[in-house]
């Protein structure tokens, strides 16, 4: 493991041209934007977010790869800044609130009153799938559920979908795994609130 962890390091920095052999640990965050105009009309107040779940195994801040079908490694000089589970919440967070979708977006631990929707997710796959070491590419799977709570019952499940997207990136820099993590959350987050939108108007 230790030769394969070394031969991942220079994988990255040989394109920038380092030669030393000292490697600090770096940080890293997720910017994924909504850069679409905001929805014209509003489907509903409020939705509450809880903070997402996500698989065990990729639930470390250390970026984890994938390096044969059955066997992963994590990088312990290169991670997140924050876990990230509560990173994507809070993109998703934002990205419902730039919607205009709902009168008001909040994560759960700050809202008291009783909202129309809350929305949940599970991070199923966040890697580098590295079996391939010339193509790595970026892997995350996300579901989502989201139950209605306009009544004093029970929630109900109204929506329930998996949404999975992968992107290829240039080695030779960590920046690039970034980018492509971004484009994935993207497209996840693009297609989620198309399918939700539509899901809980044709009710």
């Amino acid at each position: 493991m230790k030769i394969l962890k070394l031969f991942l390091i220079a994988f990255f920095i040989a394109a920038a041209g380092c030669n030393s052999k000292t490697y600090e640990k770096k940080q890293y965050v997720l910017d994924t934007k909504r850069t679409y105009p905001s929805a014209e009309t509003k489907i509903a107040d409020t939705i509450i977010i809880n903070r997402f779940t996500i698989n065990p195994v990729f639930s470390s801040k250390q970026f984890t790869y994938q390096i044969s079908d059955f066997e992963y490694e994590s990088d312990y000089y290169n991670e997140f800044f924050i876990p990230p589970a509560v990173m994507i919440t809070d993109k998703v967070n934002n990205w419902l609130t730039e919607s205009g979708l709902f009168q008001r977006v909040s994560e759960l631990t700050g809202y008291a009153a009783t909202p129309d929707y809350i929305l949940e997710g599970n991070v199923n796959s966040l890697y580098c799938d590295f079996r391939d070491p010339s193509l790595p590419i970026a892997v995350m799977e996300i579901h989502f559920f989201v139950s209605e709570n306009k009544s004093m019952k029970e929630p109900v499940i109204v929506f329930s979908k998996n949404y999975k997207y992968s992107f290829t990136f240039e080695k030779g820099v960590y920046v690039n795994l970034i980018k492509a993590f971004d484009s994935c959350l993207f497209e996840i987050l693009t297609k989620m609130e198309k399918d939700l939108t539509e899901s809980i108007t044709s009710k």
